[in-house]
């Protein structure tokens, strides 16, 4: 005799993505102005020349990076995270741990016409391996700049809802999504990862 499984539990928020204004405009500002011109690096691109490798590859990815700058207080790693909270107790409920030592949030520069980073998911290998929840948090308004638009593989939000300065949007690390290519202007983004044990 076949024993067939239960029928399993769904959630149909797990492909939600969460949008909020977390941030207010002066405290955008705060973070840009703890930026340093000369720590732009090239951007950088996992899973393509081995487990734990990263490298330019600027036909997938191109744009500049450099570490989040975060201040004695935990500002702004405390805000996002505790937004971050409140967004998966009611949406995803995945099991969380933080941010992890070995893969923190970068402040992404999308500032040459075609900068862009084409589909991909954030869930890789080593250290990404044990990513959860993806984050983006706008540090530039949308006017001012055209393209560079964070897109969702079948998930439809308006460019006025994503591009607001101060807005924290938070979606599944599996969740297929892109930066569409830069066309004017310059974009610049909080990005980063919560970590947390396998999913099963």
């Amino acid at each position: 005799m076949i024993v067939m499984p239960s029928a399993p539990l769904r959630n149909n928020s797990t492909v939600s993505v969460y949008v909020n204004q977390a941030f207010t405009e002066e405290e955008c500002d705060r973070i840009l102005d703890s930026l340093e011109e000369d720590k732009w690096e090239e951007a950088l691109i996992g899973g393509h020349a081995g487990k734990g490798v990263f490298t330019i590859e600027k036909e997938y990815r191109s744009n500049f990076q450099q570490k989040i700058p975060v201040e004695p207080d935990g500002f702004p790693l405390d805000r996002i995270a505790q937004q971050i909270s409140i967004a998966n107790s009611s949406l995803w409920r995945f099991d969380l741990g933080g941010f992890a030592d070995d893969d923190m949030p970068w402040v992404m520069n999308y500032c040459r016409t075609g900068d862009h980073n084409d589909w991909h998911v954030d869930l890789g290998q080593a250290a990404t391996a044990s990513r959860k929840l993806g984050f983006s948090l706008q540090l530039t308004n949308g006017d001012q700049y055209e393209g560079g638009d964070l897109g969702f593989h079948r998930l439809k939000k308006n460019r006025g809802e994503l591009t607001g300065k101060g807005t924290l949007i938070v979606f599944p690390a599996f969740w297929l999504h892109r930066v569409a290519p830069m066309t004017t202007g310059k974009r610049k983004v909080v990005v980063g990862w919560i970590h947390g044990p396998s999913f099963r």
